[in-house]
């Protein structure tokens, strides 16, 4: 009697432990859910921010050209700072750390959820921050540049009326008057060489969006993919 006594309160403790581990991966399941909704929203605010962006990148290209007395440096002025603004996406990984660090995949028994959350986890930590550190150093180049050109308190003073929204031609006058007071120490030979290098920069920084947009797409693809298959693996969840 005594040995079956143990022996049932030791069926009874796996039971409960079992139904333990099963709450806990549905939890797990319902927060990483939650993680991929913060994601889906984040991702589309990117999306709006790097619209304006290429827009300001567009105005800025287009009032630069060579040579130099052709280009409005008064509408780079304005655009300035919208083009060269910088907004990167970042996933949320609250779940997948808790499952990473806590040991937390070995409660996942359904092969295909692991290997889909793993894959995902995988995209954002390798091809998304390849995409990110590429982009960065094009646009370290530009800001670069950008220092030799163009006068810092110029910049500063309309980005602490507008910050990257779009800045009015009602500005132009004022942009103009600080120009004058601010003139550049290059050459105009040195100023033209520089000029057409940060315009090639720009250039270029807009044409990597593309990639930039191939890793939103799949982004947002591996994040639908997922959610679908926990709602399908887990319909008691939700």
């Amino acid at each position: 009697m005594l040995f079956l006594a143990v022996f049932c309160g030791f069926l009874a403790e796996l039971q409960l432990e079992h139904y333990i581990e099963n709450q806990r991966e549905k939890q797990f399941m319902v927060t990483l859910i939650e993680d991929l909704k913060s994601d889906s929203v984040v991702l589309a605010e990117c999306e709006q921010v790097w619209a304006k962006v290429n827009a300001d990148i567009d105005s800025v290209n287009d009032a630069i050209q060579i040579p130099v007395q052709k280009s409005d440096f008064t509408k780079v002025y304005r655009h300035l700072a919208g083009a060269l603004n910088y907004n990167g996406f970042t996933y949320n990984d609250r779940t997948i750390a808790q499952l990473k660090n806590a040991g937390g995949f070995r409660l996942i028994k359904d092969e295909e959820v692991s290997n889909k959350i793993s894959l995902y986890d995988q995209f954002n930590q390798d091809a998304m921050k390849k995409i990110d550190l590429q982009h960065n150093l094009i646009y370290m180049q530009a800001i670069s540049l950008k220092k030799q050109l163009f006068a810092q308190q110029i910049l500063n003073g309309l980005y602490a009326k507008y910050g990257y929204d779009f800045v009015p031609q009602s500005e132009n006058n004022w942009v103009d008057s600080m120009m004058k007071r601010n003139p550049t120490p290059l050459t105009e030979s040195e100023y033209e060489r520089a000029l057409f290098e940060f315009k090639n920069a720009m250039l270029t920084l807009r044409h990597d969006y593309t990639n930039f947009q191939w890793g939103y797409d799949r982004e947002r693809e591996k994040m639908k993919e997922l959610s679908l298959l926990i709602r399908k693996k887990y319909p008691s969840s939700f």
